[in-house]
């Protein structure tokens, strides 16, 4: 097959939706299909490049607030109407992308719906104001994406669900989560013990994440358990706001702005080097990070929210705790750091279970059968 995947996510990927792109563009490769996947640029004209073995065009893009992504979708239709001779179909992940005019089917993998976003990122200052003032144009580029689709895909069961808001048969929804690459993250040597203890979280310092949750929970994890450190990788909006809380609560020495980590084997080890990592989102899709996490066999807490409730049976292969509510999080922090045989039991589950249910090879498989369905 011949496809083309659109999104907005950067290339090189620095966060879940470009990485999940990534890696299943090169696992179709491997498997003999032809895959060209078509991004953002900058305000110049178009432009390709190679990444990781996969070519990647990217369109001119420009920050024209609230039509962003329909000069953005301008260009793309123009290179699809030059690529459309040689595809066979068209694989857009949301958000932020617009119905091709191309004349070919196309999928559509919800990641997060817009409304469920938004709503997750209530109160949270200027941000979110935007992207309250942004939400009815991107509901509308939503519903006539999904409503042109000859298939739709979501990550997890209850972001299928959520399409019922745009008038979606949630039956008609196809759920294939996010998948991992199970070779790569796998367990390494268990940490020391009695070693000085640290958390981590790898995610996008934005507002439904629910960072500052963590860094209210961190200060009562470190009051009970003195020598505990945070560290948390990513970027985003948000991170000097972040940066002024930890200062506030005199936490700079024990919370650590780590930034974006480009390097996948730093990742990787930091996952490893772990004794728990946790995940405060308030909202999410399938969230990579939680999967990596799992894959490495560390020990995981995370909010009931989204596909996180599919992935973690808690108190079986992590803990899962109410979202927005920073003393349960610190409490389930705390239960693991007291009992490294609880950890190391849930994290040997957690490694199973993503073993089992989301290696690239069964997520390929999934996909395969969504695109075998349109194309016949």
């Amino acid at each position: 097959m011949r496809i083309a995947m659109v999104t907005s996510a950067p290339f090189p990927p620095r966060e879940g939706i470009g990485f999940h792109v990534s890696h299943l563009a090169r696992a179709l490769q491997r498997r003999g299909h032809q895959v060209t996947v078509i991004t953002r640029g900058g305000p110049a004209g178009l432009s390709v490049q190679a990444v990781a073995g996969v070519p990647v065009w990217c369109a001119p893009f420009l920050p024209l607030y609230p039509f962003h992504v329909h000069w953005h979708g301008l260009w793309v239709d123009l290179l699809l109407r030059d690529l459309a001779p040689r595809l066979d179909l068209i694989h857009l992940h949301t958000p932020l992308v617009r119905r091709p005019r191309a004349p070919l089917p196309t999928v559509v993998t919800v990641h997060t719906p817009m409304r469920a976003d938004v709503a997750a990122a209530r109160g949270d200052g200027p941000i979110a104001f935007l992207a309250r003032c942004q939400l009815p144009v991107s509901v509308q580029l939503e519903t006539e994406l999904l409503h042109g689709a000859a298939a739709i895909t979501a990550v997890a069961g209850p972001v299928a669900a959520q399409l019922a808001d745009y008038g979606i048969d949630p039956a008609r929804v196809h759920v294939v989560p996010n998948g991992v690459d199970v070779t790569y993250f796998s367990p390494g040597p268990e940490p020391v013990p009695g070693a000085k203890p640290w958390i981590l979280t790898v995610g996008r310092l934005a507002p439904r994440k629910g960072m500052a949750d963590l860094i209210a929970c961190a200060s009562q994890v470190i009051a009970r358990r003195p020598g505990s450190c945070f560290f948390i990788a990513g970027d985003g909006p948000l991170a000097g706001t972040l940066d002024r809380q930890i200062r506030a609560l005199g936490l700079w020495d024990e919370v650590v702005l780590l930034g974006h980590v480009g390097d996948r084997e730093r990742v990787r080890a930091l996952y490893r080097g772990a004794s728990v990592c946790v995940h405060p989102a308030r909202y999410e899709g399938m969230p990579t990070a939680v999967l990596e996490a799992m894959a490495c066999g560390r020990p995981v807490v995370a909010t009931a929210v989204g596909g996180l409730t599919e992935v973690v049976n808690s108190g079986e292969n992590g803990l899962l705790v109410p979202p927005g509510a920073p003393a349960e999080l610190a409490a389930g922090l705390l239960a693991l750091l007291v009992d490294p045989a609880l950890c190391h039991r849930l994290g040997r589950a957690a490694q199973r279970t993503v073993a089992e249910r989301y290696g690239w090879n069964v997520v390929v498989d999934r996909y395969l059968d969504v695109y075998r369905e349109v194309l016949e």
